[in-house]
């Protein structure tokens, strides 16, 4: 025991400094007494309920979250106990990423420096107080982290069930976020090769799994919704958001009038037409908006980055604190200002380490390459705080120790496993 302690004191200190911290944080703002429930939280919710219950595909969200999350539905619970496990199942996420945020930096840097780095992805408020909603963003960070230190067990190792791991994992990601599917396209790709020199082995069994998870996602939207696809959910976005945008300028107006009338528009139809009424949509302001579909995008992301989070600024001080107010306006404040200073830092990191690897791809060129597709990927959408790019702030992190390291350490730090 003794011997497993002086060996994990860092990760286990890590892991109650984290407690320690989020129930501050709850006992400041009083988040768990809130009852909040996001329309996306529902939405998971009713996933879950309908795949456990009924054994059916929900239209907007694939079954991946819902088979995590709807676990209690199992053993008779009910809504009140899915929304609990949600948060177990965040927080557990959450500590699991500050250890392979950890994980990732003591192989560049001394243990004490990496552990000093690791605190700084508690300081991610957005990260810390989405943990108490049912929402993708802890669980993703979590299996994305996990996605790339597979990787980069495989480009040590030279193991390739690693590799096949980390892209069933990828694979499996696309149920929960099904604009994962073009990241997991690339990565494919990218280990193109190596897959097809491995087609035969077992562990390819880990991508055959999720490649069959995402036919039978599609198969049962087919049966009950009419069309062979992960879900709805794309052409319900960019229509409501990135288009109601781009007319929005177009037209005048504000945004909220914009996509209530979208809502109510795209929402009143049948689910095999609004795929078709997005693309037309598209089609039609790509050629006749153009300029304005194109400022719509970067105003989303500007959007994206520029505001704090919303599980902060939703919070009602319910037991009358006399500290609450301030406390709350500081940490809208602080998330509003991470999310600015780690997407510029994402951006620059990633850009720096992209170009300068792209030839010959290790890990880090993978993980700039996310960072950027991420922040991309974020333009669709919309007015929801900082969660479009909470999943990639860990990331910065590692990549700001991987510079660190570079710039101000002498050598590579060896790390007994």
């Amino acid at each position: 025991m003794n011997r497993f302690l002086k060996h994990y004191k860092y990760q286990i200190l890590l892991v109650f400094i984290g407690i320690i911290w989020i129930t501050l944080l709850n006992g400041l703002l009083q988040v768990y007494d809130q009852h909040h429930i996001y329309p996306d939280s529902e939405s998971y919710r009713q996933a879950a309920d309908l795949f456990y219950h009924d054994f059916k595909a929900h239209c907007y969200r694939p079954f991946g979250m819902a088979l995590i999350f709807g676990i209690p539905y199992i053993f008779g619970g009910g809504n009140a106990e899915v929304f609990d496990f949600s948060l177990v199942i965040n927080i557990m996420s959450w500590l699991g990423s500050a250890l392979l945020v950890f994980s990732f930096l003591k192989k560049m840097i001394t243990v004490r420096k990496a552990f000093i780095f690791a605190l700084a992805f508690y300081s991610i408020l957005g990260l810390a107080f989405v943990n108490f909603h049912l929402l993708t963003e802890g669980i993703y960070t979590f299996f994305t982290l996990l996605v790339f230190w597979l990787i980069d067990r495989y480009y040590a190792a030279k193991s390739f069930h690693y590799l096949s791991i980390a892209l069933g994992l990828l694979l499996f990601m696309v149920l929960i976020k099904p604009g994962t599917k073009f990241l997991a396209i690339v990565l494919l790709l990218v280990f193109g090769g190596v897959l097809i020199k491995n087609f035969y082995k077992y562990s390819m069994a880990f991508i055959y799994i999720s490649v069959g998870l995402i036919v039978f996602q599609c198969v049962k939207v087919k049966q009950e919704y009419g069309d062979f696809t992960l879900s709805y959910i794309d052409g319900v976005t960019y229509y409501n958001y990135l288009g109601n945008t781009a007319m929005t300028l177009k037209t005048g107006g504000t945004f909220e009038e914009g996509i209530q009338k979208r809502m109510d528009y795209i929402f009143s139809l049948p689910h095999t037409e609004t795929k078709a009424v997005a693309a037309k949509d598209f089609k039609d302001q790509l050629s006749g908006n153009t300029l304005n579909l194109v400022k719509g995008y970067f105003i989303n992301i500007v959007e994206n980055t520029k505001t704090p989070n919303d599980c902060i600024v939703i919070c009602k001080n319910k037991a009358g604190t006399g500290y609450f107010d301030s406390v709350q306006k500081a940490f809208i404040i602080i998330s509003k200002y991470q999310n600015r200073i780690f997407t510029a830092l994402g951006i620059i990191f990633a850009l720096y380490y992209f170009f300068s690897g792209y030839k010959k791809p290790d890990v880090y060129t993978l993980i700039s390459f996310y960072i950027l597709y991420t922040i991309a990927l974020s333009g669709i959408s919309s007015h929801q705080g900082d969660r479009f790019h909470l999943v990639f702030f860990p990331f910065v992190i590692v990549l700001a120790g991987k510079f660190y390291a570079q710039r101000y350490s002498t050598k590579i730090v060896p790390v007994q496993e």
